[in-house]
């Protein structure tokens, strides 16, 4: 099968990770996957090995993006002009965000070649930020006839209406617990969390619960990936951890002895720290992200920095529970390997193409066993 990605733009959010690694494991089986960019993007953040088509305004291809970070309009127009062009060498044209839905569409993919896959209720973000614009554009996406596949189910309602639903996955090859001893309770306990500005991502809860924990016992550290602190914040207990790639990501989860992820929004989703601390051993604290459950995990109620603090307390003081909701995360969590999701997806694609009456299988295939 032979796969095109548009995107507006490569970026370190975690939506390009998920594309870049579908891409990649596609290749692996066998398959072709292309990505076409406007030239004004940077490369990929997060490697592919798929081709990329750098595309002008005229959606002519160029040797190579020059990475001036242009928007708007003209991003639109070159992204167009390159689906238009290319698409008919094509199986799967997959839009992957609201923007890149309204090209795919007006350059008149088939039915049948034309998916969206939907990563995040983007209209919930678009007003948190107070972009109104973008907000409208996103929720009419929703309407636009393209197969739409949601990576949750708690996306599906009245404007999305998912054909399937196939969740992003993770490297569990790289992504893996520690060999290590089980913790004992006279240990310090390492906390971890993913530092992020945005207050919907509740990096604040989690801070005032690390405040509250260190003022009654204070041999529990706290290490934040990224930083992106409030201003102002510090703690003689707390260290800002940088990996810059996702291996020294999973050597952070395997640092630690549980992670928070305390996001106020899209709960029930799956949740890239959760699913990646999991992987690692860690114990999960979480507001409600897929495949948190209460067998596996503490889930606490929303800016509730006192339930953190007291899931914690019991993490500390109860490590063979701790270990027995980790190894059940541990298992959980295999659902979500790169391989297992990118073969879910092409199944998609192929059913829905067999629906639209196309060959379920690749055209490239077809034209292949009639020569």
């Amino acid at each position: 099968m032979r796969i095109l990605i548009p995107v507006l733009g490569f970026a370190r959010a975690g939506g390009y990770r998920v594309l870049s690694e579908l891409a990649n494991a596609w290749l692996r089986a066998g398959h072709e996957v292309s990505f076409v960019a406007p030239a004004t993007s940077g490369q990929p953040y997060f490697p592919t090995q798929a081709s990329i088509h750098w595309v002008d305004e005229d959606g002519r291809n160029v040797d190579s993006p020059h990475g001036k970070g242009e928007t708007g309009l003209g991003n639109l127009r070159a992204l167009f002009a390159g689906i238009r062009r290319l698409h008919h060498d094509f199986d799967v044209v997959l839009a992957n965000h609201s923007l890149t839905t309204w090209p795919t569409v007006l350059a008149r993919v088939p039915r049948g070649k034309r998916f969206y896959y939907i990563q995040a209720y983007e209209p919930e973000y678009y007003v948190l930020e107070r972009r109104p614009l973008l907000w409208l554009l996103s929720r009419l996406s929703y309407a636009l006839p393209l197969t739409q596949i949601a990576n949750a189910s708690i996306y599906r309602h009245a404007l999305v209406r998912p054909f399937a639903i196939v969740p992003f996955g993770i490297d569990l090859s790289l992504f893996r617990p520690k060999l290590s001893s089980q913790r004992q309770p006279s240990e310090p306990l390492i906390i971890g969390t993913i530092g992020r500005s945005e207050p919907q991502k509740g990096a604040l809860y989690v801070l005032k619960a690390f405040e509250e924990l260190y003022a009654s016992d204070p041999r529990h550290r706290l290490r934040i990936a990224y930083g992106n602190l409030p201003a102002g914040w510090s703690h003689p207990a707390a260290e800002i951890v940088v990996p810059s790639n996702d291996a020294e990501l999973a050597e952070f989860y395997r640092s630690i002895d549980v992670l928070v992820a305390a996001g106020t929004v899209q709960h029930g989703a799956p949740h890239y720290p959760a699913l990646e601390a999991l992987a690692s051993g860690a114990a999960l604290v979480t507001t409600g992200f897929e495949p948190a459950t209460s067998e596996n995990a503490w889930i606490v109620p929303n800016r509730d920095a006192t339930a953190i603090a007291e899931a914690i307390r019991e993490i500390s003081t109860r490590p063979d529970a701790a270990s027995r909701r980790s190894n059940s995360g541990y298992e959980a969590v295999q659902a979500f390997g790169w391989d297992v999701v990118s073969a879910k997806m092409l199944d998609v694609f192929a059913k829905d193409r067999e629906n639209a009456g196309l060959d379920p299988r690749s055209e490239k295939t077809q034209k292949e066993n009639r020569s």
